[in-house]
């Protein structure tokens, strides 16, 4: 009797059936993963002969706003301001939108200001600013940021999300 299969084909056969892949297809609705709501973030920020630090607590208030990505918070920070002249102490609070689903978020915020010591007291209006990129991956706890504010000027930072 004539075999139509050879020992070296059918190890091959056997070979190829057990390394490939076989994959079923389902279709899934897709899970929503939020940010987390508070954090705590450090910025660095210098222009020219300007130089603070700030230290922020934040939280986020809302995420999906308008049916959009787009998130809204507040922060609350302190800082140290220093330049040719002197230095002093800063206070201020911040409302603000993050947007975008991934990653990578524009930021803006704004809100009052206060140099609680210094030679900068009362010398400047009460209101802060900031525009700037964030990196943050939904659900993770790392935050990186970068961008130009007032009154931390050019600034880059870091913090966690909890």
């Amino acid at each position: 009797m004539k075999s139509y299969c050879s020992i070296p084909s059918a190890l091959f056969l056997l070979c190829f059936l057990s390394f490939s892949k076989v994959g079923e297809s389902q279709e899934r609705e897709s899970e929503y993963v939020g940010f987390n709501k508070n954090a705590l973030s450090t910025n660095i920020g210098i222009g020219g002969l300007y130089f603070t630090a700030t230290g922020y607590y934040e939280r986020l208030l809302q995420q999906n706003k308008w049916q959009k990505n787009i998130s809204s918070f507040v922060k609350f920070g302190y800082g140290a301001e220093a330049h040719w002249g002197g230095g002093g102490m800063y206070m201020l609070a911040q409302y603000g939108i993050f947007t975008g689903a991934k990653i990578h978020h524009l930021e803006i915020s704004t809100g009052p200001n206060f140099f609680i010591s210094g030679d900068l007291k009362g010398d400047f209006a009460p209101w802060s600013a900031a525009l700037g990129w964030r990196v943050q991956k939904p659900g993770g706890n790392f935050i990186f940021r970068m961008g130009a504010a007032w009154p931390e000027a050019i600034y880059t930072g870091l913090g966690v999300s909890f």
